[in-house]
């Protein structure tokens, strides 16, 4: 039996009131507040240091028609927030010489050595990165350039060469789970107050979609407020064809957890794998360059091949699905081949840190490490060599990943503290940064030394531990209410579910590769997939050998309504199985 689970810390494990229990367990004391949220928990704008002196800055650029441009970073937070402040600007003057700078190797970040900026620009904006870029700000401000950075990250060095608005930096500003698009909505609002315009509240979809994609924890009241603003009213309309093209998947709900789940992933496919033509394509939908293209329709059953013209907005959206299937294929070859890596290197290390530079495309890094991190229950660091071009040497580049659940709070405080790799982002999600190629040994030694004590759980935290008797269709559509609620820091609730005891002809398996399992009790069905040998429920019904058998068996899972043809069937998704006991009623066991 190797289930582990438990109660929240602060669980009563009291299914009278479900959503203020839970919420309660992640954190939301007022659960009716958080319900119910209204622009009082919006904080003020110029709570942002340097905010006015960012105003006077541009407005300064703005009237004298300097050329300003706009460096895109290279998630969704930074094209949404390049996005939102280009088509801010062209809202105030759709003539002005304003450009954008994208980024030529993927995954880069901030003014790394792949972004060239134009001799003749005066103003450069640097929205979602930029706070520790101080060598590189240094030499534009040599070549006369001013520097607006409108950034969330934190700072890990003095920039005096830029103007920046951080909420990391500002004391009076609370929120510190505000995206780079967060800044520049706020900044847009105090535009807005300088040119008596009404136009920030315009790109609030964006920003919506960046605080989701950028994964900032929803728990706080402000940053699930405007998120919620936003999807309520989505104007953009590459956003729309986003949406569209994914309506199947999110059943037509647009919520944050749809948004997540169906939509960031293919804009991340597409940023990560894309080509430069691609990604500069689905910015130039962004910002709403109404462009068409001619587009071959493959021939169907029904329909034969034709030409048609494609928006710039379908387009991109088509793209983005592709692209993410791509990624997928490459993911799954990718964590197939470092999983072979890993299950060599020593058992008792802290973190895994795997060189990858023959095993997997630089752009991947992250969402494999994510993976590898999950399957072995460790941080995982994946890194890659490239040549500096300013040390001429051969370092190392990559992303980190921390498990969930983690004892370890800041996973990058620990990289860090090693003196020998330089981790950048955010606490347990960040980008590795000029890792001299001898020193990786010393810094996975270090790291285990540092971490010599610290032992990852695998236990389950669930909100509630039941009998399987006391599991109710009432308390499932209850449960199911909270689908709309679940976000970053507000997790699925997980239910614990025991003393099932079943015989083999109560089970179903079913499936492509026959390895779905499902039951009933009490009008519930409860189901597992991708079952395999190990799983022992799985065993139980390969090898019984009388439909009268009986397993005995607890479950971790979580539920929902499953929709199909206009019926609604509760259920219980189950996560892990623990068999407590089975007897067989074959009497010719002695055979």
């Amino acid at each position: 039996m190797y289930l582990k689970y438990k109660l929240y810390d602060n669980s009563d494990n009291n299914t009278s009131n479900v959503i203020k229990e839970i919420l309660k367990n992640r954190g939301i004391e007022d659960y009716n507040k958080y319900l119910n949220l209204d622009d009082s928990v919006v904080i003020p704008y110029d709570k942002l240091d340097n905010i006015n002196s960012a105003v006077e800055l541009f407005m300064n650029h703005f009237n004298k028609k300097n050329k300003i441009e706009i460096l895109v970073d290279e998630d969704p937070d930074g094209f949404c927030s390049a996005a939102m402040m280009y088509l801010y600007i062209k809202q105030m003057d759709n003539k002005y010489p304003v450009n954008y700078i994208l980024h030529t190797r993927a995954k880069s970040h901030g003014l790394d050595d792949d972004i060239t900026v134009s001799e003749n620009t005066k103003l450069l904006i640097i929205p979602d990165a930029g706070t520790n870029d101080t060598s590189q700000c240094k030499e534009l401000v040599g070549r006369g350039i001013d520097i607006l950075i409108l950034d969330h990250h934190e700072s890990e060095e003095d920039n005096p060469y830029a103007l920046i608005v951080n909420n990391q930096m500002s004391v009076d500003y609370s929120n510190k789970d505000f995206c780079g698009a967060g800044i520049v909505y706020k900044f847009l609002q105090a535009l807005d107050t300088e040119t008596w315009n009404e136009f920030a509240d315009d790109y609030l979809d964006l920003c919506a979609l960046a605080n989701i994609s950028d994964v900032m924890d929803m728990r706080s009241f402000e940053t699930r407020y405007i998120t919620n603003i936003g999807l309520l009213n989505i104007k953009n309309k590459c956003l729309q064809a986003l949406i569209k093209v994914q309506d199947y998947s999110m059943n037509g709900k647009v919520n944050i957890h749809n948004i997540q789940w169906y939509i960031t992933p293919v804009l991340n496919g597409m940023i990560r794998i894309g080509s430069n033509d691609e990604k500069e394509l689905l910015f130039r939908a962004f910002i709403e360059k109404d462009e068409f293209f001619e587009y071959k329709k493959r021939a169907t059953k029904d329909k034969p091949a034709e030409t048609i013209q494609e928006s710039i907005y379908d387009r991109a959206a088509r793209l983005c699905k592709n692209a993410k299937s791509r990624q997928d294929k490459m993911k799954e070859k990718g964590v197939k081949a470092i999983s072979e890596v890993v299950d060599n290197l020593p058992i008792d290390d802290k973190v895994i840190m795997v060189d990858v530079s023959n095993l997997l495309d630089s752009g991947l890094t992250g969402v494999v490490a994510i993976k590898i991190a999950e399957q072995y229950n460790k941080p995982c660091i994946l890194l890659k060599k490239h040549f500096d071009k300013k040390t001429k040497t051969t370092v190392f580049g990559g992303s980190a990943r921390n498990i969930d659940n983690s004892p370890i709070d800041s996973f990058k405080d620990i990289v860090n503290s090693t003196e020998f790799v330089n981790g950048k982002g955010h606490a347990n999600a960040f980008g590795i940064v000029d890792l001299p190629v001898d020193d990786k040994e010393k810094a996975i030694n270090t790291m285990n030394s540092i971490l010599k004590d610290t032992e990852y759980d695998s236990t389950y935290r669930v909100d509630f531990i039941l009998d399987i008797n006391h599991v109710t269709i009432p308390l499932i559509i209850k449960l199911s209410q909270f689908e709309d609620i679940i976000c970053q820091g507000i997790d699925e609730p997980m239910l614990a579910i025991e003393n099932i005891s079943l015989t083999r002809d109560c089970f179903e398996v079913f499936g492509k590769n026959e390895d779905t399992i499902s039951f009933m009790v009490n009008d519930i069905k409860y189901i597992q997939f991708k079952c395999k040998e190990g799983n022992r429920l799985y065993d139980f019904l390969q090898n019984a050998w009388d439909d009268n058998d009986s397993i005995t068996f607890n479950i971790v899972g979580k539920p929902s309504i499953n929709e199909y043809n206009g019926i609604r069937t509760p259920q219980i998704i189950i996560e892990d199985v623990a068999v407590i006991s089975t007897n067989s009623n074959d009497e010719d066991d002695d055979w």
